[in-house]
């Protein structure tokens, strides 16, 4: 007597489960605290953006006052405000600008008279006309003092005079005096050419930091540091007038990075600075600007006196992503263990300068973290506490969801081979012995249906049902040629063997290897199809791709010693690509997965057609046209099949491109006779091809033309041949 084995449910372990429920609620709590997390980090990025966005349009508005003043300088000549060509009003007009805003540095007007632009955009000057004057403040950012330069052309040489006034002089009173400097004709500075040039005439130029134009000397002890604007200007009736450049002082800049995000705390470590995109530092907090140095033509900081949080958010990669299209950027960075968070954006009006607030993550998560940690500490001892029991059932658990889960990829992946049921639980032996009945089903199934039909119904979920759809589906008849006369000469034992090691290999050709899908065995025959019901691209390529395989392994088979010296079975294709009905047909309970129609009746007439051209492969026109690129073909006949009223052109597959150099002499004197056939030209037809009549389809072509020779066809014939029977 049997000894019934206890299984027992995995319902039953539901209890058990329970306490691994509680490691899963501490994962949730971790879940709450990132959560918590992610939110203050959010809101800190909220807090820099708003604060650099503050910053960036602080700086755009400093910048803008020098744009305020060319545009003010230009209306005031549109108005005639004042006369740009009398020099004294000139100096008054810009006295008082510069006067009316102490953050202007200078303010000049190059002048001179175009004649023209040469060849590269550069402009030209009339030889006479031209200099520049300038006001600016004696001494960097507080002075009230504003003197005059003014450099002309005098006997050949370019001469400086300047006007030094003090607070007590009025605009006139001291005349100016002529400074021993060499001077160099202001008209050929940058500041001057670039704006006046065609290319960027009319637009404002910014300049980068840089030393003002005015300190001559660079190894004074003083010297300002400035940004510029470069426009050009025209007179009331808008002719060019000159390039009007006005100055700022960098102080405005300097500012910037001394303003507190967090207001009241005197320990607020967010740090602010200025860059551009080569990481070279342009304002940052407690710096010198005796240390200010120049760096590719632009006065730049040493990133090494900067604060280390500076110098490695100028090392950050994401800073070269800075753009005008992504304007502003979160990153963040670790340094020995430490994150660090830090903000770019792009200044706008400026020369490409970034504004970024860097500052330690642990600002913002460091209480949260630490109430992390205590508590972490607490659910670890819990968690090893339930961990010790768990362990086992845990592992018990996995052995037995493997079982399921291994066989259900074997039949995913369609691997149908038998195993025996093995588990120490109820409900997993009946999951296991399920999916083995259902793998023998699965199993006898694809012996009498397309594999790939298989695979899409049992993917699909869904039981098949009468009827179909209209495809593209490419259709392969074959058949062995004279098989009846074989079965006569071989006891049919052995014509049963021979023509299972014959089908295995058509097969292996045509459904494994080739991507199509056996319709049916139709006797010694096969009906064969391409993309359907799964789809496959280039469905036409794969099928003649399938058949000169198929062929190469026939030969392959019929000279190995398994053929047991049988007679060759010679094999006939017929191939084309059609729209039919591909689905489901039968009865209702009783169905089988086929195509239907017209283009099918097409694929079997062209197999037996093989017989009449001697041929082994013909195709439609519809093949030939999509697998032209990759195959050689030869076009055999213009024929009209029996019951049917339309014509088709049919080809001979003869190979792959570059195979059967041998047959080319032949295929082309073929298709020029064809030609001459088509053309009535029998005669001529015939005598290209007379030389080769060991070519069926030549020859069959030769017999026509002599036929049609003797007995010319009707004045309606256009070329087709009709066929009375189906091969």
């Amino acid at each position: 007597m049997f000894r019934k084995k206890i299984r027992i449910t995995l319902a039953q372990l539901f209890t058990i489960s329970l306490v691994v429920l509680i490691a899963l609620l501490c994962l949730l709590f971790f879940f709450l605290f990132h959560s918590s997390k992610i939110s203050v980090l959010q809101a800190s990025n909220n807090l820099r953006a708003g604060a650099s966005r503050q910053l960036a349009e602080k700086v755009t508005r400093y910048l803008d006052l020098a744009q305020q003043a060319q545009d003010h300088f230009q209306e005031a000549i549109k108005h005639e405000v004042f006369n740009p060509k009398d020099l004294a009003s000139l100096e008054t007009f810009l006295f008082y600008t510069i006067l009316t805003q102490s953050n202007f540095s200078e303010i000049s007007l190059t002048f001179g008279d175009k004649i023209g632009y040469d060849a590269e955009g550069n402009i030209l000057l009339a030889p006479t006309g031209r200099g520049e004057m300038t006001l600016f403040r004696t001494s960097n950012k507080t002075s009230s003092n504003i003197d005059t330069q003014y450099t002309y052309e005098k006997n050949g040489q370019w001469v400086l005079e300047k006007r030094t006034r003090s607070s007590q002089n009025d605009l006139f009173g001291t005349p100016f005096t002529e400074l021993q400097t060499k001077v160099i004709d202001p008209t050929t500075y940058p500041t001057f050419t670039t704006p006046a040039s065609l290319e960027f005439n009319g637009q404002s130029i910014w300049s980068d930091l840089h030393w003002s134009q005015i300190d001559l000397d660079p190894s004074q002890n003083v010297r300002t540091v400035e940004v510029s604007l470069q426009q050009t200007v025209t007179d009331a009736q808008g002719n060019f007038l000159g390039v009007l450049r006005v100055g700022l002082f960098e102080n405005q800049i300097e500012q910037i990075p001394q303003f507190k995000l967090i207001a009241g705390d005197p320990n607020d470590p967010h740090i602010i600075f200025i860059t551009d995109h080569s990481g070279e530092l342009i304002a940052a907090p407690n710096l010198n600007v005796d240390d200010i140095q120049l760096v590719d033509d632009n006065l730049r900081f040493p990133v090494t006196n900067a604060p280390l949080e500076i110098q490695l958010s100028l090392k950050n990669p994401a800073l070269q992503l800075v753009s005008e299209s992504n304007p502003l950027l979160f990153s963040q960075f670790d340094y020995l263990g430490k994150k660090y968070l830090v903000t770019y954006r792009q200044i706008h009006e400026s020369q490409d300068w970034i504004l970024g607030i860097v500052v330690p993550q642990s600002y913002y998560v460091g209480s949260l973290e630490r109430m992390r940690n205590q508590l972490l500490l607490i659910v670890s001892i819990i968690i090893i506490g339930l961990s010790v029991g768990a362990i086992f059932l845990q592992r018990v658990l996995k052995r037995e969801q493997n079982k399921i889960i291994v066989e259900a990829l074997k039949m995913e992946n369609f691997d149908f081979k038998p195993f025996e049921p093995c588990s120490v639980f109820k409900d997993v032996f009946a999951i296991l012995s399920s999916l083995e009945r259902a793998k023998t089903a699965m199993r006898a199934m694809s012996k009498y249906i397309p594999l790939e039909l298989v695979k899409q119904l049992y993917r699909s979920n869904k039981e098949p049902v009468l009827g179909g759809k209209i495809e593209e589906v490419t259709i392969l008849f074959t058949d062995i040629y004279n098989f009846t006369s074989i079965t006569e000469k071989i006891p049919v034992n052995e014509l049963a063997q021979a023509l299972g090691k014959y089908l295995k290999v058509m097969t292996q050709a045509l459904q494994n290897d080739g991507k199509g899908i056996i319709d049916k065995y139709i006797g010694d025959g096969i009906m064969a199809l391409w993309n359907t019901p799964t789809p496959v691209s280039d469905a036409a390529n794969l099928a003649c791709e399938a058949i000169l395989n198929s062929m190469q392994k026939l030969e392959e088979l019929f000279t190995s010693p398994q053929w047991q010296n049988m007679p060759r079975f010679d094999t006939r294709f017929g191939l084309h690509k059609d729209q039919v009905m591909a689905g489901h047909f039968g009865a209702p309970d009783r169905l089988n997965f086929t195509a239907l129609g017209n283009g099918v009746n097409i694929a079997a007439r062209l197999e037996a057609l093989n017989k009449h051209y001697g041929t082994s492969i013909l195709v439609s026109e519809t093949i030939f046209k999509a697998a032209a690129e990759n195959f050689v073909f030869r076009l055999i006949d213009f024929i009209v099949v029996k019951g049917k009223t339309e014509g088709i052109k049919i080809y001979e597959l003869i190979g792959k491109k570059g195979e059967k150099p041998e047959l080319k002499d032949v295929i082309s004197k073929y298709e020029q006779a064809f030609k001459e056939y088509q053309n009535r030209n029998f005669a001529n037809a015939m005598t290209l091809i007379e030389d080769q009549l060991e070519d069926p389809p030549s020859k069959t072509l030769y017999e026509r033309c002599s036929r049609f020779l003797e007995t010319p066809p009707p004045g309606s014939w256009n070329g087709y041949h009709i066929f009375t029977t189906k091969g």
